[in-house]
Parts: C-alpha cells; structure tokens; sequence
C-alpha cells in the first residue's frame, strides 16, 4: 500500500472514530472517493463498520460496495443487517449482483439472498445466472437508455434527463421500437448537437448500421470487438432482436483479468490461481495435487526411457552430465511456443487454416535455426570440455557431434510441441490454456531422451 493511500484510510479512521454528529461526519466523508473508503473498511473493526453503515446515504454506500470484489463485498454483506443489504441491492448494478449471487454455492442460502432483490430485479438476477461465465450473459448489464423510435429530440432529451440519474453509463442511448426491438443508437452528443432542431424525428438522426451481441457471446469475442471498433459500450439483444442489455468496457476488462489469472493457472498447471485470505493448506492443495499426481505417471515415461537406455549410460557416462541440459533447452524453446500461440488465440489471429499452417511453418522456421546456433556452440562447447579432461580429439568430435544433433532436432520438435499442442486442445473446443506448461515440459522431455538416446545408440560403437 503506498504512503498516500494509507494517508487517506488514517484520515477516513479518524473521522469515524471521532465524536461528532453523523451529518459532520458525512460531510468530511464526501472529500473522499469511494475507491478509498473502500480500501479502508478492510481495517475497520465491526463498530467502525456499522457507524460507516449509518453516517453513509445508501446511495454513497452502493457506490463504495461497487469498488469491492464480489468475494469481499460478500464478506461484509455476510455481517451486514438485512435492511442495509436491501437497500444496497435495491441501487447496485445488475451485473456487480449477479457476481456476487454466483459466489453462493449453498443454493438455500442463495435464494435467501435472491429474496432481498426487489422482484423486478430479482428476475433479471435470476435469468442471467443461467448463462456460463465465459459469456456476455453473465456480465451484461441491464442499466442504460432507451428511448422509443417515435420521440423528437427535444422528447427524447426530456427522457434522457428523466433517466439520467439512475443510469451509469449516459453517453450511449438505443433506440427501440413499440416491441422493445433495437432499430438504433446514437450518443449523447449527436442528441444534444440536434438541441436546437427540437422537432427533428429520432429516427431521421439515429444510427441503423449497429453492432450487436447475443447473450451467448463469448467473452473473448465481445473484447475483440470492442477493441476492433473501439467502442465503450455494446448492446447485447435477444434472438428476436430485442435489447435487453449492454456490455461495458469495464466488465469486459475486469473479465479480461480473470481470463489471465485462469490461463496463467492452467500455464502454471493449477486449478485456479486465485488466493485470499482464506487460502488453507487444504484448498491449496486441491489446485496443485491433480496436475502433480498426473504428471506423475507421465513421469514415469521418462524414467522408463532412461532405464531403456541403462547399456549406453554405463558405456558413456558422460552422456547423463548433458542430459538436463538437453532436457532443460527443449523445454524452454516449448514454452515460448506456447506463449507466442496462447497470445495469437487471444487476439484471434488463428481462426483460419492458412494462420495456422503460416504460423507453423514459422515456428518451425525458428525452432530449426534456434537449434543451429545453440547446436553450434554447443558443439564447441563439448569439444572444449573433453579437451580439458584429457578425451582423444577424434572421440570428443565424434561425441559432440551427438550433443550438437540431440540440441538441433530437439529444439526444432519442441517449438512445434509448443505450437501444436494446444491448436489440437483449441480443436477439442478446450481453451487453450489448458495446455499447460507442466505438461507440455513433460511431453518434450520424453521426445528429447529418445532423440537423444537414439543418436547416441547411432554412435555408440564408435564411442566405446
């Protein structure tokens, strides 16, 4: 926490603690943003907590319930009197609930939860929790402006400011015909440049050429066209063309953000990368245990390809000094292909065959002339390192050759491993993260031990 923060949460502290009436103490409140009284209730005994609860109007305390996590609002709502929690669901927005309504795996606990969400509300709750979290359904919000195709602009203005105060986002207005279908949009400021042609028709100046999502769109394709188009906001509608939400860029960022924290889990072979306060021994566990006991038994592949080899160890034991480095170069070279192909996925820029082969091709390219020049001076290496422990320059040539080879084909079938595993797990409609790094480090160490027995058993008889 930096100096000025903390700052700020030693002065919301004192203004609690002080002895003053609760309108003094709101009033001093009001100098501060809600993302600092926020960060500032996690040091706040349960006294304290109730005393914000009460100086705070409902509305302002909303707002600070916003800037928490789901999982840390749910917290404080867990402790919170039932009217509080009432009236905050009453104001928080539709998408901020929804999150937290989803951290509730106790489904009797969950409905007591649904039963403080005004009915009209709870509806809408209760249809977006239908939609998975990799969906625009599930982070779509339900609080914008609408306006009927029919209006004028001075009607439609009229409308916006009726709707403004309870509404987020105000720069974007949809327009609807009689049935709630979305014939349009256009902002604020296209509406207010209209200001002094007062009777001019909304459907003359609103845009017809719109884009759109489904409830059902994946996230991932939701960001990419907001990046792609720039856009802040982006209608979601129904099959039938009816609008009944939007998606704001934050949510999208903040579900960008999870996405990461889940493929950096699946790329670091855990189940979830998240840890909080509650983190125990046991739930740690339960992320890493799955992936470590299955590597495992593909571990046990590796071994069994050494022993196979035990008759070529014993006849060169200086083939097991370089083996982890063999083994520790592939695997470098097949995380970078994964890297470079995690990255592509998420900018959709492998959704066509010809990508894919380009991209192969390439990193076949780089995995091929990585290997020449590591194989070289590698080749120079072990010529260097036998010469200094007294080998026959004809032997070492002989054995650095097999070093040198064992490098080259490795790195060149490792950053193909890299690329194509998870190419092949995006085609099984698996994200692609799921080709994590364990894993694929586990599949090349088996293909480097056989390239790199095998070639030594090709020289082996004139390595003896």
């Amino acid at each position: 926490m930096t100096k000025f923060m903390g700052q700020f949460i030693d002065e919301i502290m004192d203004i609690l603690n002080q002895e003053q009436s609760e309108s003094i103490s709101r009033d001093l409140l009001d100098n501060y943003h809600d993302y600092e009284i926020a960060k500032a209730m996690f040091y706040m005994d349960n006294s304290l907590l109730e005393k914000l609860y009460h100086v705070l109007p409902i509305a302002s305390l909303t707002d600070v319930f916003e800037q928490l996590d789901p999982e840390e609002a749910f917290a404080y709502f867990e402790k919170m009197p039932v009217t509080t929690i009432i009236n905050i669901f009453d104001r928080i927005e539709t998408d901020d609930l929804v999150d937290i309504i989803e951290l509730i795996d106790d489904k009797e606990k969950q409905m007591i939860y649904l039963s403080m969400i005004p009915s009209n509300k709870r509806k809408v709750i209760q249809s977006y929790l239908h939609f998975d979290e990799d969906m625009v359904g599930s982070i779509m919000n339900n609080n914008y402006i609408k306006i009927d195709e029919n209006l004028n602009v001075k009607k439609a203005i009229k409308a916006v400011v009726e709707a403004a105060p309870d509404v987020e986002y105000i720069h974007n207005i949809y327009v609807v015909d009689d049935y709630g279908h979305l014939v349009g949009a256009l902002s604020l400021k296209e509406l207010i440049n209209k200001g002094n042609r007062k009777s001019t028709a909304i459907k003359d100046i609103m845009n017809e050429n719109l884009i759109y999502l489904y409830p059902t769109t994946e996230i991932e394709d939701a960001i990419e066209m907001m990046k792609n188009y720039d856009f802040q906001l982006l209608p979601v509608i129904s099959s039938d063309k009816i609008l009944i939400g939007i998606i704001s860029f934050d949510d999208t960022l903040e579900a960008l953000s999870e996405e990461s924290s889940q493929d950096y889990a699946s790329l670091a072979g855990l189940t979830d990368v998240e840890i909080s306060d509650k983190e125990t021994v046991w739930s740690s566990l339960k992320k890493r245990l799955p992936w470590l006991v299955f590597l495992l038994f593909v571990n046990l592949i590796t071994s069994s390809i050494i022993a196979s080899y035990e008759t070529e160890l014993q006849a060169l034991t200086t083939l097991a000094i370089f083996m982890p480095l063999i083994l520790s170069m592939a695997g470098n070279s097949s995380t970078q292909g994964l890297g470079v192909v995690i990255r592509l996925f998420a900018k959709n820029q492998l959704n066509q065959s010809q990508s894919i082969y380009k991209h192969l091709i390439r990193e076949f390219l780089t995995g091929f002339i990585n290997g020449l020049f590591v194989g070289l001076g590698l080749f120079l290496m072990v010529v260097l390192f036998n010469y200094v422990r007294g080998v026959a320059f004809s032997e070492s040539m002989e054995f650095a050759l097999v070093i040198a080879l064992s490098v080259q084909v490795a790195l060149t079938v490792a950053t193909l491993v890299g690329s194509v595993i998870p190419l092949v797990i995006n085609v099984l409609k698996i994200d692609p993260a799921a080709a994590s790094g364990p894993f694929i480090t586990t599949v090349n160490d088996i293909l480097s031990l056989i390239i790199y027995f095998g070639l030594a058993t090709a020289f082996i008889s004139n390595l003896n």
